[in-house]
C-alpha cells in the first residue's frame, strides 16, 4: 500500500480515486471497503482488532481512500509509516458541510436501504447484512461527518440545527480537528493537502507522475445529472442484492408462519 486518502467524505474523495486510477494505481474506495471488507472494518472499529489486519485487507491495493478508512489514518500510519498521505479538503468548512447535507438528502431519496424511512428498523431486524452496514453508516454520519440530533443538548448548545438534527458548528469543528490531526501526524514530506480544484499539477508532482493528457476528473460535482455514481453502483452490488434477498426470505417466512397460525388447516 503506497497512498492513503485521509480526507473526510465530501472533500473530493471520489475525484481523487478516479484520478489515481487514471495514473495507474489500484484503488480501494468506499464501495470496495463495504463489499470486500465489511466484516474486517467492523472488527477494527468496534471490536478492537489489531491494526495489522489492514495489511491483509489491502494487500492488493496501491491506494486507500474514503470512509471508513480515513477514520483509521493513525492505524494506517502505524502499519505503513512510509506511505504518502493525501488530505483532500474543501475551500472552507462551510462548503464541506453544505456538501454533506446535500449528499445526505440524496441518500434519503436513492439508498432505500440507508434512509431514515419508517421501515428502516424492520430492515435491521430482518437482515444481518443491513445491520452491519448500518453500523458503518452510523459511524459515517455520527462519528465523522455529523453529530446527529439525538444528542439534543450538544446540538442546541452549538447553534442552529438543520432538518437532520445536525449541529453545523460541531460538524465543522470536527472537520477542522480531523484535518489538523492528520497534519500533526504525517511528516510534511509525505503529506499533500489537496483541493481537487487544483487539478493534476500538485498531485502528479507529489506522486512523481507525469501529468495525463486529459482533464482532471470531477466526480459527484453538485450531484451532476442528478446521480452520484458510487451510490448508484452500491445499490447494484451483490452485497445489497443479497441483503435485499435476506429481507424478502425472512418476510416470506414470517408471513407464512402467521398464516399457518391464523388459517385453519
Amino acid at each position: 500500500m503506497k497512498i492513503l486518502g485521509a480526507g473526510l467524505a465530501k472533500t473530493g474523495t471520489s475525484s481523487l480515486g478516479a484520478a489515481l486510477k487514471l495514473l495507474g494505481y489500484s484503488v480501494h474506495d468506499h464501495s470496495t471497503h463495504l463489499v470486500q471488507n465489511l466484516e474486517n472494518y467492523l472488527a477494527l472499529i468496534y471490536e478492537g482488532a489489531d491494526s495489522s489486519l489492514l495489511k491483509e485487507m489491502h494487500q492488493d491495493a496501491d491506494a486507500i481512500i474514503d470512509t471508513p478508512a480515513c477514520f483509521l489514518f493513525r492505524d494506517f500510519f502505524k502499519e505503513f509509516p512510509d506511505m504518502k498521505v493525501i488530505l483532500t479538503v474543501r475551500d472552507n468548512p462551510e462548503k464541506w458541510f453544505k456538501s454533506v447535507i446535500t449528499h445526505r438528502v440524496y441518500n434519503q431519496k436513492t439508498e432505500w436501504w440507508n434512509s431514515d424511512r419508517f421501515y428502516r428498523p424492520l430492515l435491521l431486524k430482518l437482515s444481518t447484512t443491513f445491520y452491519k452496514l448500518h453500523k458503518i453508516y452510523e459511524l459515517v454520519y455520527r462519528g465523522t461527518c455529523l453529530l446527529l440530533g439525538d444528542n439534543k443538548l450538544a446540538s442546541s448548545a452549538a447553534g442552529s440545527v438543520n432538518p437532520f438534527g445536525v449541529s453545523p458548528r460541531i460538524a465543522k469543528n470536527h472537520y477542522e480537528n480531523h484535518n489538523a490531526a492528520v497534519k500533526a501526524l504525517v511528516p510534511a514530506e509525505n503529506l499533500l493537502v489537496f483541493n481537487v480544484k487544483e487539478g493534476w499539477g500538485p498531485l502528479c508532482q507529489f506522486l512523481g507522475q507525469p501529468v495525463p493528457d486529459c482533464p482532471f476528473p470531477r466526480e459527484n460535482e453538485s450531484l451532476k445529472n442528478g446521480v452520484v455514481p458510487h451510490v448508484d453502483q452500491m445499490n447494484k452490488t451483490d452485497l445489497i442484492i443479497s441483503a435485499r434477498n435476506e429481507v424478502l426470505a425472512k418476510s416470506f417466512t414470517l408471513v407464512r408462519s402467521c398464516c399457518t397460525k391464523v388459517l385453519p388447516t
